[in-house]
């Protein structure tokens, strides 16, 4: 248990030891420092000073034995300091979890609350009882009510928490199947580009066979497939930058190839251009690409018309061709079923199919996502965002630890202020000595207008200007203890303790 003990300890950090170190000497001074000796019991102050630390270090780890221990230290020495009280009461709903704890927990206190006064006062009035429950409801209930509320929001708090923190491990894995599917799409950017200039060898190959001198355009078209395997491949071997995108710019060298093999293209625009995002210019480019492609190998001779037409909301790209003599007798089918993804990917529809001609037609719709593609908005990293939350919880704390203190710093600076200028201790009653002036005396005494009206006791002094003070706590001994000082012919001509007997 020990070693548990030791093992959180060092774990709560500088600044949880900080803040509990600082509450455990001020509520324990308070403590002390509000307990006023009783002639029926006279060791309550030393018994609430050391209680109070106690029971402070006993909350952290088992919070309702520690508040009923407090309360039934309360109910032993007829009072209880209401700081303590507070802060019992506010650690009790925020560290227990189950809420039939807190309740017992809050009935016993009051139990115990309640029957101090009836205890030590005698049986009390329902007055008394309502003014009692009042009270406890002011210094526990609330504080109470407060923390458990806290804690609920820090429970949800640290719920999705750890839900961010396996979302962000998550993260790892969802960028490896991303880049699963990016090399994926490379590969069909594979099977487009080169099966587009494979095609074109295997045409110059036929006329070479037939005696024409195309060795010039093998070589050339070689030499660009093989150029553009190497990019592609060496693309696949890199994780974090993006492959390149094709240009509609390309169209005319595109066109330029498939003439070269014998085929009569011809290219039309329509509208005016505009700036597109990437991911549909890559789209139209490699629709118009593979439309050529299938043109060459199915109707060899036929003639192909590339479209490339602006609309007001999208751009259609399509290609159409004549019927012509078919070179390829078998096809895999991947080329238009990743050509349809691409173009789904882009949010635009694939069309394809014969023309009533005999010919066939491939075209895509897509639409504009804009003229640029917006940047993506700067997301802080998630270690970025837990430290921020752990600074902010520290200024949180020290902000909750310096309020605490500046409460207590007025509580004790108004019991000083009382107790200077509104009653008087017992040294300064053994200085006042009979027979000094009145002026002398006066200094001593707190404002007249500070003295009490209408206590009860004492002799009357005849002729005499009396005044009375409330003792000061320290010199309670558990009763209402009044000094009268009384005055003549500018002279204190006696004083007097006794004990007010007002009802």
């Amino acid at each position: 248990m020990a070693t548990a003990a030791l093992a959180r300890l060092r774990s709560a950090g500088p600044w949880r030891l900080a803040y509990e170190a600082v509450l455990l000497v001020l509520v324990t001074a308070v403590v002390v420092a509000a307990a006023v000796p009783d002639p029926v019991y006279p060791l309550a102050p030393w018994l609430e000073g050391v209680a109070a630390p106690a029971v402070l270090l006993l909350r952290l780890r088992y919070p309702l034995p520690a508040y009923l221990a407090a309360a039934l230290i309360g109910l032993v020495t007829g009072g209880a300091s209401t700081i303590l009280l507070a802060v019992l009461s506010a650690s009790l709903a925020y560290r227990a979890a189950p809420a039939w704890q807190v309740a017992a927990g809050l009935a016993g206190g009051w139990a115990a609350f309640t029957g101090a006064v009836w205890w030590w006062e005698g049986r009390p009035d329902l007055a008394d009882l309502v003014l009692t429950t009042a009270l406890f409801a002011l210094f526990a209930l609330i504080p109470a009510g407060v923390a458990r509320v806290v804690r609920r929001r820090r429970v949800l708090l640290a719920a999705m928490h750890r839900r961010n923190v396996q979302l962000h491990s998550q993260q790892g894995e969802v960028a490896r199947a991303a880049r699963a599917r990016e090399r994926t799409r490379i590969a069909r950017d594979l099977h487009d580009s080169l099966g587009h200039k494979l095609t074109l060898i295997s045409l110059y190959a036929g006329m070479q066979s037939t005696g024409g001198e195309h060795a010039e355009l093998l070589r050339e078209t070689s030499a660009a497939a093989m150029t553009e395997l190497r990019q592609i491949l060496g693309l696949l071997g890199q994780d974090d930058e993006q492959p390149s995108v094709r240009s509609l710019d390309g169209l005319d060298e595109l066109c330029a190839g498939a003439r070269a093999s014998g085929a009569q293209v011809e290219i039309i625009r329509e509208g005016t251009a505009r700036p597109l995002a990437p991911l549909t210019e890559h789209a139209a480019y490699r629709v118009i690409q593979e439309g050529v492609t299938n043109a060459l190998r199915h109707a060899h001779g036929g003639t192909i018309v590339v479209s490339l037409r602006y609309e007001p909301d999208a751009l259609i790209a399509g290609v159409t061709n004549t019927a012509g003599q078919r070179l390829a007798r078998q096809t895999s089918g991947q080329g238009l079923l990743g050509l349809a993804e691409r173009v789904r990917v882009a949010h635009g529809m694939l069309y394809h199919g014969p023309t009533p001609d005999g010919g066939f037609r491939l075209a895509a719709t897509l639409p504009y996502p804009g003229s640029a593609e917006a940047p993506a908005p700067a997301v802080p990293d998630f270690a970025e965002l837990v430290e921020r939350d752990r600074r902010h919880a520290r200024r949180t704390l020290v902000a909750t630890t310096l309020g605490i203190a500046g409460v207590l710093v007025l509580c004790c600076s108004g019991l000083w202020l009382t107790a200077a200028l509104v009653v008087v201790d017992r040294d300064t009653y053994d200085t006042a000595r009979v027979g000094r002036p009145e002026r002398e005396v006066r200094d001593l005494l707190p404002d007249p207008e500070a003295g009490l009206t209408g206590a009860v006791g004492g002799r009357a002094v005849p002729g005499a200007d009396c005044v009375d003070y409330q003792a000061s706590p320290l010199d309670q001994d558990g009763t209402d203890r009044v000094y009268r000082f009384c005055f003549r012919d500018g002279t204190l001509v006696d004083k007097q303790e006794f004990l007010d007997q007002r009802p």
